[in-house]
């Protein structure tokens, strides 16, 4: 009996050995600016030491470059694409996100994305965190030049990378970071949430019309997520005008798949307009030129643009709903906005802005792709 409470003490304290040591076994190391965060106590990982992934109170945070995720959030505040009360999808004219708060962090100070990738991916994957840490943070502000202007602002329990290049420099090492605190963050990214899209309609070959920097953020969630999807990452050159810039697409993937077929496209891309996409695709459809019936091959009857602002959205309803996060709170959804500026010690902070404001700053949707190289 004596020697029997030996061995289950024994692997009592093995066990709590075990529990204790949560850095993750990373199959690459995190950044230093995590490391940084975790040896101290008493600052930011402190912060996410209070976070709950099990709780319904707290926002819904929408980070990335500002007008993708202003964008986006106007999507979110008024999408009804479902039956609030069984799921189905069935638009019932009350909100499909009533009671939930949206706070979408508009990363002005470090946009756009792409030039830091190219130049810099480490400290891409240092605002990653950054803004996360941001997101869990109670406090923003009303000037990013005096500190006393502070703010309360909601506690995050949900984070929407809004770019995929945050999906590719930063996620794992958000990941790491609150695993080393003992949590699990519930991240959601444009890259899983398309992905996953393509899977749920039954796509066996997708492309995915993305910037070289983006390519291993779609190839790796690809294998973890859709490992029996064909799916290629195609990246145009320059700035064109959408619909060649969308032919050269086609022509790229013919090269790369001959005698494939596409049963969708994915858009890594916010702002490009589905309706010239869609125009482009009945024009090939009507094989005016030798080009055009090359294209229609590719193209199966049930082809789909599929875009991240309704692939997130739909992927955020189904992820509220089976980890059962919605406050059901009866009330429309609100929403807040902050953006990044610089404060006097030359950090970025979220400082809020009113809904007027972004109005008058939000451009027009442009007739081309600008973030698709």
């Amino acid at each position: 009996m004596t020697r029997m409470k030996h061995i289950l003490t024994v692997i009592a304290l093995l066990g709590t050995l075990v529990a204790c040591d949560r850095r993750p076994a990373a199959v690459r190391d995190t950044i230093p600016y995590v490391k940084q965060l975790a040896a101290d106590t008493t600052g930011s990982f402190r912060l996410v030491h209070t976070y709950r992934a099990a709780g319904t109170q707290g926002s819904i945070a929408v980070i990335g470059e500002p007008e993708t995720v202003a964008r986006l959030g106007s999507v979110l505040l008024t999408a009804d694409l479902v039956d609030n009360i069984d799921g189905r999808a069935v638009p019932d004219r009350l909100p499909d996100f009533a009671g939930e708060t949206f706070d979408i962090l508009m990363d002005l100070y470090n946009a756009p994305y792409l030039r830091m990738a190219a130049s810099s991916p480490d400290s891409l994957r240092e605002v990653t965190v950054r803004n996360v840490v941001s997101a869990v943070d109670t406090v923003a502000y009303s000037n990013a030049s005096d500190p006393r202007s502070r703010l309360a602002k909601s506690r995050a329990k949900v984070f929407v990378l809004a770019h995929s290049l945050l999906a590719e420099y930063g996620q794992f090492d958000v990941d790491t970071l609150f695993k080393m605190a003992g949590r699990e963050a519930i991240v959601l990214t444009s890259v899983e949430a398309m992905l996953r899209e393509a899977a749920r309609t039954g796509c066996k070959s997708v492309a995915v019309w993305a910037p070289a920097e983006a390519r291993p953020a779609y190839e790796n969630a690809a294998k973890a997520l859709t490992p029996g999807m064909d799916v290629t990452v195609v990246s145009t050159t320059g700035n064109g005008l959408l619909r060649p810039a969308f032919r050269d697409m086609l022509g790229i993937y013919r090269s790369l798949k001959p005698g494939s077929n596409l049963d969708a496209v994915l858009l890594d891309s916010a702002t490009a307009s589905r309706e010239e996409l869609e125009a482009e695709i009945e024009h090939i459809h009507r094989q005016i030129t030798e080009e055009d019936m090359a294209f229609d091959r590719i193209l199966m009857p049930h082809f789909r643009f599929i875009e991240p602002n309704a692939a997130l959205t739909g992927a955020l309803y189904r992820l509220l709903r089976e980890k059962n996060l919605f406050t059901h709170d009866i009330a429309y959804p609100a929403i807040r906005y902050y953006q990044t500026e610089e404060n006097l010690e030359g950090e970025f902070v979220p400082v809020e802005v009113s809904a007027a404001y972004l109005s008058a700053q939000t451009k027009p949707e442009p007739a081309y792709v600008p973030d698709i190289d």
